[in-house]
């Protein structure tokens, strides 16, 4: 298998498990603002979704290790340093928040409804949080197609301008209680989300016909 279709293939599998991990959450997930009783209660009876999700984060934590070996390596030095340390960043805080949420699962029933909440919270924090390995990521490409000497097309790196933007602005985040900018909420999921799906999406694709080339 040639190093560009294994790229292609990975990111699918990984976008797979991600959307995946989602869906095996349902819709009526608790929030930052659900109390402790709710919180409780949730996990009592979704525990197995609640470890479905934490199994399938595993892969895409996988699945974006191996996404940045193959594109590090086809950009300059430091910006792979850069890029390869903010999807590690991402990777290891989506492990942290999947493990809090399959270790409440574990025996939920037994937890004091103000510790689990407390824990709760702490998982929600993720989303402000991880917008700095995204930030990183996005800039050491955006950079990259700006100046005399661009190694990056200026369609990447605007796409990238945009979406380091967005997540620069999205850990406003953190002192959000509840709405669009509630930790771990709308902002942070399905608009940071989508456009990181997009860049990544721009970004498979530069990698490809670059390996191409090669």
């Amino acid at each position: 298998m040639t190093a560009k279709k294994f790229l292609l293939i990975n990111i699918l599998i990984t976008a797979g498990f991600y959307v995946f991990s989602f869906i095996a959450l349902g819709s009526a997930v608790p929030n930052i603002g659900s109390t402790g009783v709710e919180i409780v209660a949730w996990f009592t009876e979704n525990g197995s979704r609640a470890r479905t999700y934490a199994w399938a984060s595993t892969f895409v934590s996988l699945g974006l290790m191996i996404f940045a070996g193959q594109v590090s390596a086809l950009l300059p030095s430091p910006n792979r340093y850069v890029f390869i340390a903010g999807v590690f960043g991402f990777a290891l805080t989506a492990q942290v928040q999947a493990w809090i949420w399959a270790g409440l699962a574990y025996s939920p029933s037994g937890a004091p409804v103000g510790t689990a909440r407390a824990i709760f919270a702490i998982a929600a924090f993720w989303g402000p949080v991880v917008n700095a390995s995204t930030t990183a990521m996005a800039a050491s490409v955006a950079v990259l197609g700006f100046g005399e000497h661009k190694t990056v097309p200026s369609w990447l790196a605007w796409l990238s301008l945009v979406f380091g933007i967005e997540q620069a602005i999205e850990t406003i985040t953190i002192f959000g209680h509840s709405g669009f900018i509630a930790p771990g909420g709308t902002m942070n999921v399905y608009l940071g989300g989508a456009l990181g799906f997009i860049w990544v999406g721009g970004v498979v694709r530069w990698a490809m016909q670059k390996l191409e080339e090669a």
